[in-house]
């Protein structure tokens, strides 16, 4: 063997070698930052309850109290194709979008085509509410392509589905200050 393959690399050779690694791996982290601040992420369209995702996060114990304060003071009857829902509930915003396909309520309520949404609202009197403000968001589970976005002006309101699939309905229901919300997840066939 030979003196020369046996000599280690000289300091200056050892030294350019690691300032070019460093400022290669500095490059790729600028890299990785600008790529991700010219991309959506950290963009949420999410506006279930129809608000944005982080308005809900901040105040989902505030919303809770208002559903239960809203249960108090009235009867709700949510009626969408064949399928009637009593009361206001947000219990499937917990529920991953595959527990649809091992219950038996709410289960294919959407149809692909024409779908019709009633609903009907009373004090616990009996007195029916004629001011009722609803707006309703039906939503595909994975992106908003074919987002409905429904402002009732009377209690019943018809809208088509083009897609089969899972999908979230959300809205809120608003009577003088009162108001209250619903989730509702389920499959259109």
């Amino acid at each position: 063997m030979s003196e020369a393959a046996n000599k280690p690399m000289s300091k200056p050779l050892l030294y350019g070698i690691f300032i070019i690694k460093f400022v290669f791996g500095l490059a790729l982290i600028v890299w990785t930052v600008m790529m991700t601040l010219s991309s959506d992420v950290g963009e949420d369209d999410d506006n279930a309850f129809l608000s944005t995702y982080h308005e809900v996060d901040d105040n989902f114990n505030q919303m809770s109290i208002d559903n239960a304060n809203f249960r108090n003071k009235y009867n709700i009857k949510l009626e969408l194709n064949d399928e009637i829902i009593y009361g206001l509930d947000m219990q499937d915003v917990f529920l991953a979008q595959r527990a649809i396909k091992d219950r038996t309520n709410k289960k294919d309520i959407l149809k692909v085509g024409k779908n019709n949404f009633k609903y009907a609202i009373q004090t616990k009197d009996g007195t029916e509410v004629k001011n009722a403000k609803l707006a309703m968001l039906v939503t595909m589970a994975t992106n908003h392509t074919y987002d409905k976005n429904l402002e009732f002006k009377t209690d019943t309101e018809t809208f088509k589905l083009a897609k089969k699939g899972y999908w979230n309905i959300t809205g809120t229901i608003e009577i003088g200050e009162d108001k209250g919300y619903f989730f509702i997840k389920t499959n259109a066939r």
